[in-house]
């Protein structure tokens, strides 16, 4: 086939011209984004009940409804959160799951479920996870003038948050590459109505009959149609309230009395009590979170909105507009950096090959094939509808060092040839056909490697398909180019003689000392050493396999690398009845005092208004604090500060910390705790008291050495209606609940239908401590045979007592459980232990574990199955090859020695064993090994053509050592540029660019000396 091909080569070089113009503009079509387009197999049920306390919505609704949920197929864990007047359920399922058709059976079993429930609870809402549901990035609108919230400032602040409803969220929905913009920290308003006491006791009137008139007063019966002669006239009846004008003047009836609201009420346009509100660098704020479409290209989005956002500066002066968690920008830092690492492990490949060969035309070859088995790669990426994300572009790189492989190969053979005296064809054509299958079965058994990756559960399984995808791409394109484009590249240019001085540095050469006999000085001098020792050597072979086994053990393990970012997400209940001012008042003391070591600073502050809010809402007294430091170097002391401060000013805040929520978090899940002891009753009858808890949670911390995530209370009173009392004294339990409620201003009543803004109507009392109401407040009882009333106060009919309870009940399969969260843990094993042994002194609880920890075993327990398929893979082609069962071994050997030397350097480089870390050995121990494929197949050739062993073996290395040092460099050095960048791509790919440095660089040696060595031990007597 070659010597057909070189006999046609302007046929080979249009079909390979063909080939990269293709695959050029098949590059500038592909979708660009983070990660792989891989459907997050989660699912959210949101419940929702109002006035309903935590204990009371566990037990009557998401109790049942989890008992239901239980049930669907592929479920791997459900969880769930209730608080009071809201739970959530979260349902896990495995990678590869079709959430389409989950989400279908979810809502099945929900439907299935509202029989059970009670009858005024609404529909919960069933929500699918998806990457494209997370914020590109959150757009923060706060004024620039009076910082200082005031009224006049409220009345400012008002304005802008209705310019940003109105004018802002959709002017950048009206963006095509915007899927929509969810919104929060708007301050809403509501029409209040405050009764005089007094005069609706001279009256005779009460709270029912002002909700009464307000109902009766606000309804739209609809409208009828009429003819009239010719025409036809459609009539409609209204008697809505738009104003609060129409509001006061309501008239109403009361014993022979016509009288209007406004006669004894006070009736204003007020903002509503508040639940939550944004703060971003110390100013009240209004956050956009802006949602991307999910077809949409993520580079393109960016310039659309950058032109906006130029344009609203522009135009409002008045308004600050700040950007936060923008991933736009982690997409354009860490794609531009893969893409400069890419080219530059490929100049320092071209050196090496420069350096190596001695003259310009024989690396230039090399480039032009390398390059177009580059370009045409990306034909295939769009052909399997595949993106340029941080994985597939990490697998270019990784692929870059090997795909140069079969050019070096290919080119170092050909010239060997030609220094033998054959003619330039003939050169090509034997050097190229002499290492077709070595080249093919060096391919196949890297692939093999990957193969079996693809096939891992959960997260690793699915996201590095585009890593296996991008490597098998690449050895395949580099191999065939190499076997058909170079060798007609390498006739061309060394038959075309240069006639101009324009191009007379290509036949430029050198005398260098690496090419000719120096190398090979230095390679006879380790052969005859290692074959002088042969017992330390044999013996160094041995001990690497227990060595192997110790570091396996010895080194840290995690799921995923520590990647180092400049934000940072602080979640703090303060386990406290504080309102949202006051919480917001310690937020802004702690703002003040972290300035000067923050770039930025937002805050969620209490409940939030997100329309896509999957997890948990927060309380009055919990905040989500955002911070973004200049370098991630100073995190740790800002994360050291912020716990310091807490802990000495807030003693019972509970502070947790964790990544900022991305596509790579919501993927990998890095801030999960290391260990999760979940505390289960055993007694069924009662909840777990506070004090049990306590006790807990204080023994855990002293006896485990690590203090786990607090668990957060809260307070509550107790009102005891005296039932007896209210018969007693003709009392309605309703006008009861209504005077309540109206004391505490929580008697929201009717809608305000004002054109586009409906506000809500409610009837409140002045603003009084409970203990206030209940001495001062009256209630009107019903009349007596006489038809007289009297007042009773509502201190006679109320018992207050002071309670304490759990503020979340969290539940899973196994039901109800108190969960202690532990982060930084050196020894879960004995964690564990003693965890098991507090509820076994106690004799209250059950326990059960979870988190990262297990996780992380499953996961390396699963690589180590991973490793050995791979090795019986290899061993399998290798078989195939050598056409030998002896052989192979000698080629396998070689990897529990690269596997040990690896472990120690990432050791002593301070990273730990995790995913990209043992993917890296895996993949290098079928990379590594192809050195010795080389070797052993020259080897053999010689020893056919009867050579003697040691000859044999002498001779082998001298022509193979060139081509191994130079791949074996290359792969180094394709990895290099991977350990000097900071994006998240690097990050992700450090621990694996470090075992493969590792495993490469021992390998090549054990290839050149201790592998020739066993081959001799094993042939030696056949030639003795």
């Amino acid at each position: 086939m070659i010597k057909f091909l070189i006999h046609r080569p302007i046929a080979v070089l249009m079909a390979f011209t063909a080939s990269f113009i293709i695959g050029l503009v098949t590059y500038y079509t592909l979708p660009i984004s983070l990660l792989p387009d891989i459907a997050i197999p989660e699912i959210t049920v949101q419940v929702s009940a109002a006035n309903t306390s935590a204990r009371e919505l566990e037990n009557t609704i998401v109790k049942p409804l989890r008992q239901q949920l239980i049930q669907v197929s592929t479920l791997k864990d459900i969880q769930s959160e209730s608080r009071d007047g809201a739970g959530i359920i979260r349902l896990s399922f495995e990678y590869g799951t079709n959430t389409n058709l989950a989400f279908i059976e979810v809502n099945e079993k929900i439907d299935a479920a509202m029989s059970y429930l009670p009858k005024d609870v609404s529909r919960p809402k069933v929500v699918k996870a998806s990457a494209t549901d997370i914020p590109v990035f959150y757009l923060n609108l706060t004024l620039k003038k009076d910082s200082a919230y005031g009224s006049t400032q409220q009345q400012s602040f008002l304005e802008l948050c209705e310019f940003a409803e109105s004018v802002i969220k959709r002017r950048i929905e009206q963006l095509p590459e915007v899927a929509m913009v969810d919104v929060t920290g708007i301050l809403e308003q509501q029409l209040q109505i405050v009764p005089d006491k007094d005069k609706m006791g001279i009256m005779g009137l009460t709270i029912e009959d002002i909700e009464s008139v307000l109902s009766t007063n606000n309804v739209e019966p609809g409208s009828m149609t009429v003819r009239d002669g010719y025409y036809e006239y459609n009539i409609k009846f209204s008697t809505l309230l738009r104003t609060a004008e129409d509001v006061e003047n309501i008239y109403l009836r009361k014993e022979g009395r016509i009288m209007q609201l406004k006669d004894f009420c006070r009736i204003h346009i007020i903002p509503v009590k508040e639940r939550g509100m944004a703060v971003s660098n110390g100013k009240r704020a209004v956050t956009l979170a802006v949602i991307k479409q999910a077809d949409e290209n993520m580079d393109q989005m960016k310039k659309a909105l950058a032109g906006t956002m130029g344009h609203f500066q522009r135009v409002y002066p008045d308004i600050d507009f700040s950007i936060s968690r923008n991933q736009t920008e982690l997409l354009d830092y860490t794609i531009y950096n893969l893409k400069e690492n890419l080219s530059l492990g490929f100049l320092f490949i071209c050196l090496i090959a420069v350096l190596f060969l001695g003259d310009v035309k024989s690396p230039l070859v090399i480039g032009i094939s390398m390059f177009v088995s580059i370009v045409s790669c990306f034909t295939l990426f769009y052909l399997f509808n595949m993106s340029l994300n941080i994985i597939s572009l990490a697998g270019l790189i990784l692929a870059l060092g090997m795909m140069i492989d079969s050019s070096i190969v290919v080119t170092e053979n050909i010239s060997q040839y030609r220094e033998r005296g054959y003619s330039l064809r003939r050169a090509c054509i034997v050097g190229t056909n002499e290492v077709i299958t070595p080249m093919l079965s060096s391919s196949l058994t890297t692939i093999a490697v990957f193969i079996p990756l693809i096939f891992m559960s959960g997260i690793a399984g699915a996201i590095f398909f585009d890593q296996a995808f991008a490597v098998t791409v690449g050895l395949m394109v580099s191999y065939f180019t190499g076997i058909i484009l170079l060798p007609v590249l390498y006739y061309l240019v060394y038959r075309t003689g240069v006639r101009t001085r324009k191009w007379r540095w290509l036949s430029f050469k050198f005398n260098n000392p690496i090419k000719d006999r120096t190398l090979f000085r230095m390679y006879d001098g380790g052969i005859d050493w290692v074959f002088s020792h042969k017992t330390l050597s044999v013996l160094f072979c041995l001990i690497s396999v227990p060595f192997c086994v110790f570091f396996f053990f010895f080194i840290d393990k995690e799921r995923m690398p520590t990647v180092e970012e400049s934000e940072l997400m602080v979640r703090i209940d303060w386990n406290e009845n504080i309102h949202v001012d006051e919480n917001k008042r310690r937020i802004d003391e702690l703002f003040k005092e972290l300035s000067a070591q923050t770039l930025e600073q937002t805050a969620s502050i209490g409940h939030q208004d997100f329309i896509l809010n999957r997890e948990r809402e927060l309380s009055s007294s919990e905040a989500e604090l955002y911070f973004r430091t200049e370098t991630s170097k100073e995190i740790a002391p800002l994360k050291q500060k912020v716990h310091q401060k807490l802990t000495d000013s807030y003693p019972n805040a509970v502070v947790s910390f964790f990544p900022p929520e991305t596509v790579f978090e919501k993927l990998f899940v890095t801030g999960e705790p290391d260990v999760v002891a979940e505390f289960y009753a055993r007694d069924k009858t009662e909840a777990p008291r506070a004090e049990a808890i306590r006790k807990v949670e204080l023994e855990l911390g002293q006896r485990a050495g690590v203090v786990p995530i607090g668990i957060a209370f809260e307070n509550q009173l107790n009102l005891s209606i005296n039932k007896e009392k209210l018969l007693l004294y003709r009392i309605s339990y309703n006008e009861l609940y209504r005077m309540l409620k109206t004391a505490f201003r929580e008697n929201s009543v009717t809608m305000l239908h004002s054109y586009q803004q409906y506000l809500p109507i409610s009837v409140a009392g002045d603003e009084k401590t409970v203990n206030d109401v209940l001495q001062e407040t009256l209630i009107q009882t019903l009349p007596d045979n006489k038809g007289e009333i009297a007042y009773v106060p509502l201190r006679e009919l109320i018992t207050v007592a002071p309670t304490e309870d759990l503020k979340s009940i969290t539940a899973g399969r196994n039901g109800e459980y108190v969960p202690f969260h532990f982060y930084g843990v050196k020894h879960a094993e004995e964690l564990i232990k003693e965890a098991k042994q507090v509820a076994q002194d106690t004799g209250d609880w059950d326990t059960g574990f979870s988190g990262s920890f297990f996780s992380n075993k499953e996961m390396l327990d699963e690589l180590v199955i991973i490793l050995l398929v791979s090795l019986l893979l290899m061993y399998f082609i290798l078989a195939a090859q050598f056409e030998s069962f002896l052989q192979p071994l000698l080629v396998l050997v070689e990897i529990p020695i690269d596997v040990a030397f690896a472990l120690m350097l990432l050791w002593l480089c301070g990273y730990t064993l995790n995913l990209m870390s043992a993917i890296g050995l895996i993949v290098t121990c079928g990379i590594v090994i192809n050195d010795s494929i080389l070797k052993l197949d020259a080897i053999n050739e010689l020893r056919k053509s009867g050579m003697p062993l040691v000859e044999s073996i002498h001779e082998a290395g001298r022509r193979r050592l060139r081509p191994i040092i130079m791949t074996s460099l290359t792969t180094v050095f394709a990895m290099v540029p991977l350990l000097f960048s900071s994006d998240l791509g690097s990050e992700l790919q450090k621990p694996l660019s470090v075992a493969m440095i590792g495993t490469m660089l021992v390998g090549t040696a054990v290839s050149l000396f201790i592998v020739p060595l066993l081959y001799w031990f094993i042939y030696r007597k056949k030639h003795a």
